[in-house]
């Protein structure tokens, strides 16, 4: 007789932790910027919630701030060494197609405040000044998801991708999520916490269920 069980395929995303740009609210884009030390404490906590999942892969952007949160929250589960390299340093993929936004002119400038940032045409496929659009960044995170992603879900592994807020957005889109907005959505990330991990559930390679990852809740003691 033969298996048709289904397949169950585990995709675990999350934004890398704070950076001094986000404090500042400053549009980062592609410059690299580091981590706060708040920002290592939330990759770290990050791990603790990353705990039960055995990951087959790991993925980070290009950018310091993904690859760093990833390595750091993968140390803290204590449960993926299997994915460090023989030198000790962790097995993790850095993708072009999952970096931030190109923010182009608007880079290192105050999303809140900036009199040109506020009064340029927030549009789905309008890219900023020297920069890219949304609609081009989902494009290329649509082709990572069929591409790279996809086969692996399919065949029933658990894979991490860490990335950026604008990918974490373009993620819900190409995973069928949420629908292709009219408007832009990198002026509307504020719901996209820091290294707070989503958890998207596949069976044969067709997403059932997702989720924000919590720690687990100790039961409580028998009242006397």
């Amino acid at each position: 007789m033969s298996d048709t069980a289904p397949k169950k395929g585990t995709l675990v995303l999350f934004r890398h932790g704070q950076t001094p740009y986000n404090l500042q609210h400053f549009m980062t884009g592609l410059h690299d910027v580091p981590l706060t030390p708040q920002g290592e404490q939330q990759a770290r906590d990050a791990g603790a919630l990353i705990r039960p999942f055995h990951f087959d892969k790991a993925y980070s952007s290009t950018l310091v701030r993904a690859f760093n949160t990833a390595a750091l929250a993968l140390e803290a589960s204590h449960s993926n060494d299997h994915l460090k390299n023989a030198d000790g340093t962790w097995n993790i993929e850095q993708r072009p197609e999952i970096v931030e936004a190109d923010s182009g002119d608007f880079t290192a400038r105050n999303k809140l405040t900036d009199p040109e940032i506020l009064a340029y045409p927030h549009k789905y496929d309008i890219a900023l000044p020297n920069g890219e659009s949304d609609k081009q960044m989902v494009e290329r995170t649509r082709k990572f998801y069929e591409e790279e992603l996809m086969p692996r879900l399919q065949r029933g592994e658990t894979v991490l991708v860490v990335s950026h807020s604008g990918i974490m957005a373009a993620f819900e889109i190409v995973a069928g999520l949420k629908p292709e907005p009219v408007e832009d959505i990198w002026s509307n990330r504020h719901g996209i916490p820091n290294a707070a991990p989503v958890v998207y559930e596949y069976e044969d390679g067709k997403l059932v269920k997702n989720y924000t990852a919590t720690a687990p809740v100790s039961p409580k003691p028998p009242q006397p």
